[in-house]
């Protein structure tokens, strides 16, 4: 099984430990079979003078890391076909030792889910053609 965008169930919530409110439909990008996911977005507020930033936890291996990336160029408009997504750059990984996962594995699967995350890690009803490139 690949990664996937899907509600997080309340089980789920309570097996992982999350911090979202049951049965508020919460989106989350899933391996089940690799029991691996990824969840997060867009962080900051531009018109606080805040950078604005991806910003997401990554579960491997029974550890979750959190991550920051910047965004590169993505289109401007959701009718372009393919939609461009591009995650320039890895800010920062926390821990910076990655729990003892090889970190090239860390971000192998962290592009494999943020292919699967696409613009927004829902749906991506209005981009289902989309290309995701990484800086890193």
């Amino acid at each position: 099984m690949a990664f996937v965008n899907e509600v997080v169930s309340d089980a789920d919530i309570d097996a992982y430990g999350l911090p979202f409110e049951k049965g508020k439909g919460h989106w989350w990008t899933r391996d089940k079979e690799r029991d691996l996911y990824l969840w997060g977005g867009e962080y900051g507020n531009p018109a606080w003078g805040d950078e604005v930033e991806g910003r997401f936890s990554l579960f491997i291996d029974g550890k979750t890391l959190r991550l920051a990336l910047t965004f590169g160029v993505w289109s401007k408009n959701w009718h372009v076909r393919p939609f461009i997504v591009t995650w320039d750059q890895l800010l920062w990984i926390d821990p910076p030792d990655c729990c003892g996962i090889d970190r090239s594995r860390v971000i192998d699967l962290l592009q494999e889910a943020l292919v699967a995350y696409g613009r927004d890690g829902r749906e991506n009803r209005n981009t289902p053609e989309r290309i995701v490139r990484f800086g890193f």
